[in-house]
């Protein structure tokens, strides 16, 4: 059909026809708006959401080399599954297209939008279920715009095979957020003592990612020493309290098989 719109990755779009970084800032928050005057709740994730959290950050982040070319790929977003017969419409308001393929192999736990005023927005619904699940339901209120500062380090440390981008997310959260036993304005650290309480698998994907990240941090040149002494002790408080808190019998009869049983989920994006 003439003018039908085709959907094309980020990467495959021409940097002269790319958008712009703020256009991603500005799409990502009237989105969520936008989502709130209709009564849904969405909420923002990855990089966008540490520019929301830490503007007096956003130099920083970016001089420290993980944004790339493009800065944003996507915009993505954490909703309740109770409002997905509401999404297709509400995107189409708003000039965007349903990437119908997706929607198929995700069985409707992942939406992708195309065709607006960026290449593509993804809505997970629920959880983000790739190596190891991070639950939503209960959590989306905390933020008027983005998850929460503690889901977003998960959505990090839940990664077996962990890169420098993630990584650097992650110096970046455990720089600027303190850590707590709340939610709001913090990392709780108490909650995700309990999750790796109850999921030995988990645990120790996060513990062996916070060794990496102490490993690493020393490698960014872009920090400061005071910075990296930073990260470190907020490492070591984080693996202080996950330590500490007392396991499940799961956990434990779990531990004894360790890693000659596979401990996560093994995922392949759909692209």
């Amino acid at each position: 059909m003439a003018g039908e719109r085709r959907f094309r990755l980020p990467k495959d779009i021409p940097m002269d026809e790319y958008p712009k970084p703020e256009v991603y800032l500005e799409e990502a928050r009237r989105i969520a708006e936008q989502a709130q005057v209709r009564g849904m709740i969405l909420r923002v994730m990855g990089p966008i959401a540490l520019h929301f959290y830490f503007p007096e950050y956003v130099d920083l982040y970016r001089r420290m080399e993980r944004l790339g070319d493009r800065v944003f790929t996507d915009i993505d977003y954490a909703s309740y599954g109770k409002y997905r017969n509401q999404m297709v419409p509400f995107f189409e308001g708003l000039g965007y297209e349903l990437e119908k393929r997706a929607a198929m192999l995700s069985g409707g736990s992942r939406l992708i939008f195309f065709g607006g005023a960026v290449p593509m927005i993804d809505v997970f619904y629920d959880r983000l279920d790739y190596n190891h699940p991070i639950e939503y339901r209960d959590r989306l209120e905390i933020h008027p715009y983005c998850v929460s500062l503690t889901d977003l380090l998960l959505q990090k440390l839940q990664i077996v095979q962990i890169n420098d981008k993630d990584l650097k997310d992650a110096m970046l959260l455990l720089l600027a957020a303190q850590i707590g036993d709340v939610e709001e304005g913090k990392i709780n650290a108490k909650y995700v003592a309990k999750l790796m309480a109850e999921d030995w698998g988990f645990y120790h994907t996060c513990i062996t990612n916070l060794g990496k990240l102490k490993d690493e941090v020393e490698k960014v040149g872009t920090l400061s020493e005071s910075q990296r002494e930073i990260i470190c002790a907020q490492v070591d408080t984080l693996v202080h309290s996950i330590e500490n808190a007392p396991k499940s019998w799961g956990w434990k009869m779990r531990a004894k098989t360790g890693t000659k049983k596979i401990w996560y989920k093994e995922v392949s994006d759909w692209a």
